[in-house]
């Protein structure tokens, strides 16, 4: 049976993600930063797959200690990881915030400690493996310069957020043309216009109201992008309408992408988190 290991998935979309991958035979791994929560997850997930396998772990991706425990127990209850998703992710803060490394809290957990997390794990994937980085269609919208924006004199909200996952994305294309084989793989997705935990200013929330696909459609471009061994590594899954809604489709490459920006990215990646990524 083959495993899956799914970040942030004691709600929303990561547990979506968790119940479409169930229900295609997967062994399931959770991780959630309060352990009481991913266990509750896990109790949800089997009153409707009582014969599947799932546990949770804890795992905070704003401290480098966390990532680093997470790792060791995993790879210690777990010898080999088929499918990993980079799922968890900080949502968008009104007030600037750090890691405990001092990296902005929207890099540093969605692609700092993505990164980091990637490199402790790769030497325990199976023969045939493939990450799945979620991104956003924020991600079009980034600053320019790469890397942590914002600070606690200069601040916006959406920029930060943008930035980060502006960088999952290039993270996942560079992580596929450096180690891209026949048997591992990177892609990316996003899940457009979803319902998720609530976050964001009132504005957004109200519009979610009646706009938003569920959280289990979102997840559909995430569970392909995971599951469809058809699918190349550099696959980018999205909603199909407006890249907002509806059936998985091919997205649209982000402008700032080049071979410059996905050097630079990797190379910012490395330096905060302080891991050199090999196979």
């Amino acid at each position: 049976m083959p495993l899956a290991l799914i970040t942030g998935a004691n709600t929303g979309l990561g547990f979506e993600t968790a119940r479409g991958l169930l229900g295609l035979g997967f062994e399931v791994v959770i991780t959630s930063r309060d352990i009481e929560r991913g266990n509750n997850a896990v109790a949800r997930l089997e009153s409707e797959y009582p014969n599947a396998q799932i546990s949770a772990f804890a795992l905070d991706l704003s401290i480098q200690s966390s990532v680093r425990a997470f790792a060791s127990s995993f790879t210690q209850a777990h010898k080999k990881w088929d499918v990993l998703v980079l799922n968890a992710g900080a949502k968008v803060l009104s007030k600037y915030q750090e890691t405990d490394s001092g990296i902005e809290y929207h890099f540093g957990v969605n692609a700092v400690g993505h990164f980091e997390l990637v490199a402790n794990l790769l030497p325990h994937r199976a023969l045939i493996s493939r990450v799945v980085s979620v991104s956003s269609i924020v991600a079009r919208f980034a600053p320019r310069e790469l890397g942590p924006a914002g600070s606690a004199l200069s601040y916006s909200a959406g920029a930060s957020y943008s930035a980060s996952k502006l960088s999952n994305y290039l993270f996942a294309m560079e992580l596929e043309n450096r180690f891209g084989s026949d048997s591992f793989s990177s892609l990316a997705a996003h899940p457009g216009f979803a319902r998720a935990e609530p976050y964001g200013p009132n504005s957004t929330r109200f519009f979610e109201s009646f706009m938003a696909q569920s959280a289990a459609q979102g997840a559909l471009p995430i569970v392909e992008a995971a599951t469809d061994s058809s699918l190349p590594g550099g696959s980018y899954r999205v909603p199909k309408i407006l890249e907002l809604w509806g059936k998985p489709a091919e997205g649209i490459v982000p402008k700032m992408t080049s071979r410059k920006s996905l050097e630079k990215n990797w190379e910012i990646l490395e330096t905060l988190s302080g891991k050199n990524l090999a196979l």
